[in-house]
C-alpha cells in the first residue's frame, strides 16, 4: 500500500525547516517554522526552551447566554539533545481542562511531541505525535497569531484543526532562487476512523479524527505539504492526506488542499481552500455525501504602527467562510462573514474584537438566519 503513495511523497510539503537554537527562535528574515516559531524561555540548563500561550474569550450571542471561556492555556518545551537531534512538546488544557473526571468541557491532551534529527537542511527525520501539515493554518493555528477570535469553518471542518497523529516521516527546506524557500512535510500516519460517518450518517471529518495509540486497520495514510515562499510575507502551499478510514480498510478518505499568504506593504490576504472525497460504503449509507469543499479568504490592513505604544500596531480584518458539505446536491452549508478590529502593543500579544454572522442550509431547505456573536478576546505568547 506505501508503494502507491510513492508519487504523492514526491509532492509533499511542509512551512517548516530546522529548529533554530533556543536565543534564535524567530528569524524575521525567513518564513514562519511551525512549530518552532515560538517566542522561546531560554531554560538555564541543558539546551531547554520553555514557552507557551494563553486565551481568554467573551462570546456574547445574539440569542443566547453570553460567557467567559478560558478557552487555552498551552505550555510547550523544546530539548536540544545535541546539534542533531532536539525534542518538541505541547500540552493543550482546553476550556480550564479536565477536572471531574471526564464530566466537564474542558480537556487535557497532547497537541503533539516530536524527536527530530537533522540530516541536513534539506533532510530531516520526525517521528511522534506530528501536528499534520493539512494546509497552513494547522501548522500555525496559535492562538496569538490570529487576527480574529474564532477560527475558519473550513480550517475547523474539512482541515480540522488542530489535527495531530501518530507517525514518521521527513521534512526539510531548500533555496529557491536569491530570497525564496521551498518547504516540504511527508508522513505516513494511523489517519482518520470510521467516525467520520456521524450517528446521523453524515459525513463530518472533524469527528473521524484517528486514535495516536492504535490504527483501527492495516493500511496506513499519507499527509504532506509542499510549500513556496518566494520573498518574505508571502506563501503558497499545497496540501494532501490520503488513506482508508473503515475497520477493513477498504474505503478511503483523499483531502486535498490549497492555500496562500500575500503582503502589499500594510495589507495582507490570506486563505486556504479544501477539497474531501470519500469513497463510502452506498449498500450501508445510500445517501451520504461523498464530497465536500470549502474556502475562506481574509482581508488584513495593518495600520497605526507605533502610534498608540512603541512598537504597537491595530489591524483591521474582514473573513468571509464557505463549507459545502455535500456538493451533490443542494443545502447543507454554512457561510459567515465576520469583521474585527485589533490592537497589539507588541507582536506577541494580541487584543480583538469581532463580530462574526453565520447562516446554515439544511439538506433541501431554505438558507436560514444570521445568527450573531460578539466577541472580545486575547491571546499572548509566554
Amino acid at each position: 500500500m506505501l508503494q502507491n503513495k510513492t508519487i504523492v511523497l514526491v509532492l509533499a510539503a511542509s512551512c517548516l525547516a530546522l529548529p533554530p537554537a533556543p536565543a534564535a527562535a524567530q528569524d524575521a528574515a525567513r518564513p514562519a517554522r511551525g512549530i518552532y516559531d515560538k517566542p522561546y524561555l531560554t531554560g538555564t540548563g541543558g539546551g531547554v526552551s520553555v514557552g507557551g500561550y494563553l486565551d481568554m474569550e467573551l462570546e456574547i450571542p445574539e440569542h443566547g447566554t453570553s460567557t467567559f471561556d478560558q478557552y487555552r492555556f498551552i505550555p510547550f518545551i523544546t530539548g536540544y539533545v545535541s546539534d542533531r537531534v532536539s525534542v518538541s512538546a505541547e500540552i493543550e488544557f482546553e476550556h480550564g481542562g479536565d477536572v471531574n473526571g471526564g464530566n466537564d468541557d474542558g480537556e487535557i491532551k497532547l497537541e503533539f511531541a516530536v524527536m527530530d534529527f537533522r540530516f541536513s537542511d534539506a533532510f530531516s527525520f520526525r517521528g511522534g505525535v506530528l501536528l499534520s501539515p493539512l494546509g497552513r493554518f494547522n501548522v500555525l493555528h496559535d492562538s496569538p497569531l490570529n487576527d480574529l477570535t474564532a477560527r475558519p469553518v473550513v480550517a475547523r471542518q474539512l482541515l480540522p484543526s488542530t489535527l495531530s497523529e501518530s507517525g514518521m516521516g521527513f521534512f526539510g527546506a531548500f533555496a529557491a532562487g536569491d530570497e525564496g524557500e521551498l518547504d516540504y512535510e511527508a508522513y505516513v500516519v494511523n489517519g482518520f476512523n470510521g467516525s467520520i460517518i456521524d450517528d446521523d450518517g453524515r459525513l463530518r471529518v472533524r469527528e473521524g479524527r484517528g486514535s495516536k495509540k492504535q490504527d483501527n486497520n492495516d493500511d496506513k495514510a499519507f499527509v504532506g505539504r509542499l510549500g513556496y515562499s518566494p520573498r518574505l510575507g508571502t506563501t503558497l502551499g499545497l496540501s494532501v492526506h490520503t488513506g482508508a478510514y473503515d475497520d477493513a480498510g477498504d474505503h478511503r478518505l483523499n483531502i486535498g488542499a490549497l492555500d496562500a499568504k500575500v503582503t502589499f506593504g500594510a495589507l495582507e490576504f490570506q486563505g486556504e481552500a479544501a477539497l474531501v472525497d470519500a469513497d463510502i460504503d452506498r449498500d450501508r449509507l445510500p445517501d451520504t455525501a461523498e464530497s465536500q469543499r470549502g474556502a475562506y479568504l481574509q482581508a488584513n490592513w495593518h495600520v497605526l504602527h507605533d502610534r498608540l505604544l512603541q512598537g504597537s500596531v491595530v489591524t483591521l480584518v474582514a473573513r468571509g467562510d464557505r463549507v459545502d458539505y455535500d456538493t451533490d446536491r443542494d443545502g447543507d452549508d454554512e457561510e459567515g462573514v465576520t469583521f474585527g478590529v485589533n490592537f497589539r502593543p507588541t507582536e506577541e500579544t494580541v487584543f480583538r474584537a469581532d463580530y462574526n454572522w453565520t447562516w446554515q442550509t439544511p439538506v433541501a431547505g431554505e438558507r436560514g438566519d444570521a445568527l450573531g456573536r460578539f466577541y472580545f478576546s486575547f491571546a499572548t505568547y509566554f
